[in-house]
């Protein structure tokens, strides 16, 4: 179905920009509807049709996360609820342990940290730690991929507004009023569409990218740290595991991204 929506939308956008083409009767400059019509609406369509609409809603949720998302914040944030849960480990009291575990505002936290609680073994942990971050990562990964399609596909759609403006210019060559909007679609969709492409898809898929690689370094960091807390380490050697981060492990995040 949303391959057939995809497909019937594009149309649909095409027809339209032909037609407020049509009806537009002066060129004002850079800001041209008929080919912001085009160039905004006819690349959504296009990625409709090779992804579903639940994909473009959790592209959206990824890219709001990624724009808010800090780095240095997250692992702030990781740190202090860690060396909080592993101090009550350490004192014998899993009632607040697992307490501060599921009210933890990182979400690895939520899902990781009880499971030194209910005794899991540090094999256990290490297995479902990669579980997670790969899930979450994948989910990233895939908003990814939407955006780099869109990179892709906004200059394709911008060369056919170029096409479609030249062949009214040239139906209109005796009509030298129409010949400025009939040039003004031409020249400016494919401005649009490089614009688009390069100066706003690909820096936020590139954005997505890096929330991605922050999020396997974290689970990589929370595991080996629920790892020495089960097996009753010092909190100390727990926080000195945030002292130690080096360009090593973020290679390792981007290869494991592919």
């Amino acid at each position: 179905m949303h391959v057939l929506f995809g497909m019937l939308g594009f149309a649909a956008v095409l027809a339209a920009t032909v037609l407020l083409e049509q009806r537009e009767s002066t060129f004002s400059g850079l800001f041209y509807r008929p080919a912001l019509l085009l160039l905004c609406a006819g690349p959504v369509f296009i990625s409709l049709i090779s992804h579903k609409v639940e994909e473009l809603l959790i592209c959206v949720r990824s890219l709001w996360k990624a724009v808010r998302f800090s780095t240095g914040r997250s692992r702030a944030v990781l740190h202090e609820e860690l060396s909080r849960f592993a101090a009550e480990v350490r004192r014998g009291r899993p009632g607040e342990a697992l307490a501060i575990a599921e009210d933890a505002r990182h979400e690895l936290v939520r899902q990781l940290a009880p499971l030194v609680v209910k005794q899991y073994s540090p094999e256990d942990i290490e297995r479902t730690a990669a579980t997670a971050s790969t899930v979450l990562a994948s989910g990233l990964k895939r908003s990814e991929d939407v955006l780099t399609s869109l990179a892709r596909v906004a200059p394709a759609v911008g060369l056919v507004g170029t096409t479609l403006g030249l062949i009214t210019l040239l139906k209109d060559l005796r009509n030298f009023d129409h010949l400025g909007p009939s040039m003004a679609l031409a020249l400016l969709c494919t401005l649009y569409g490089l614009v688009l492409a390069n100066g706003v898809y690909q820096p936020l898929a590139r954005l997505v990218h890096v929330h991605a690689v922050a999020t396997m370094e974290e689970a990589r960091l929370l595991s080996r740290a629920l790892i020495l807390v089960s097996e009753g380490k010092p909190v100390a050697d727990v926080r000195a595991l945030f002292g130690g981060e080096t360009a090593e492990s973020a290679a390792r995040a981007e290869v494991a991204l592919g």
